[in-house]
């Protein structure tokens, strides 16, 4: 059993200013990350993340499958690299593919799990938001505080929907999948009858790479007005939804 890491992006937030970007192993169906991004469409970003995990679980996968989006052109090429001395067929070039949003459909259909178990919850509330007029779509103020006062909440809410995904049992089905607890099945495929297809990778490449990184981050000077305000006025960072949106009201009122 060969380990396929599946990525693509996650749009139904971004309207809102949430890109979702996430990760699954094909064979245990772990959930590798999931992160909200203020883009999920940056080559460099996705590309840290990919290199965060492989740095993480101490090797890259053996086949890596993206859609064809721009985003991607940095992980295939990390990819390749890291198995440029690989052996087998999936080696070199042969370890990353190319395909389509919808034939990717390991993380495909579990974006509809997370739109029933959570996300739906969040369009909703912005929706409701729009519709009342407390948040303005076409007002970059309006959507710099949204960011400013629900991400952190928004990527909380992501890592425990990930855990709670990845300590489940899912049961064997006809889509040839193997019965088991995700982080099991990634962890210790061997007691499950696979094979550990996780490919070592030299230190020099991941430094070589590291190197390669954006380290630079462009400063928001919305972000840091926001910062300020609450420092000097004493307020803490929005703990739960409703703390954020009583910031997120507090931070519009400043501006009218």
């Amino acid at each position: 059993l060969k380990f396929v890491l599946c990525v693509v992006g996650y749009d139904k937030l971004k309207p809102y200013g949430f890109a979702v970007h996430g990760a699954i192993c094909g064979y245990s169906r772990r959930i590798l990350w999931l992160e909200a991004l203020r883009s999920n469409n940056d080559p460099q970003i996705v590309a840290e993340i990919y290199l965060d995990f492989v740095k993480e679980v101490g090797g890259c996968p053996q086949h890596v499958r993206t859609d064809c989006g721009t985003e991607n052109v940095l992980i295939a090429g990390m990819q390749c690299y890291l198995r440029a001395d690989g052996l087998g067929e999936w080696a070199g070039e042969k370890s990353h593919i190319y395909g389509s949003s919808p034939a990717n459909q390991r993380i495909e259909a579990w974006w509809s799990f997370l739109r029933r178990n959570r996300s739906g919850w969040w369009i909703d509330l912005f929706q409701d938001m729009c519709q009342t007029g407390i948040l303005e779509l076409g007002n970059v103020y309006h959507m710099e505080c949204l960011w400013f006062c629900y991400s952190r909440i928004i990527q909380q809410e992501l890592y425990n929907v990930k855990d709670q995904w990845n300590s489940h049992y899912i049961r064997k089905s006809q889509h040839e999948t193997i019965a088991g607890i995700p982080d099991l099945l990634f962890f210790i495929p061997e007691y499950y009858g696979g094979d550990n297809c996780l490919c070592e990778v030299s230190h020099t490449k991941i430094l070589e790479l590291e190197t390669s990184e954006r380290n630079d981050e462009s400063e928001n000077i919305y972000q840091e007005y926001f910062e300020y305000v609450c420092e000097m006025r004493s307020w803490r960072s929005p703990k739960d939804v409703h703390e954020a949106f009583e910031m997120f009201q507090q931070l519009v009122n400043l501006m009218e």
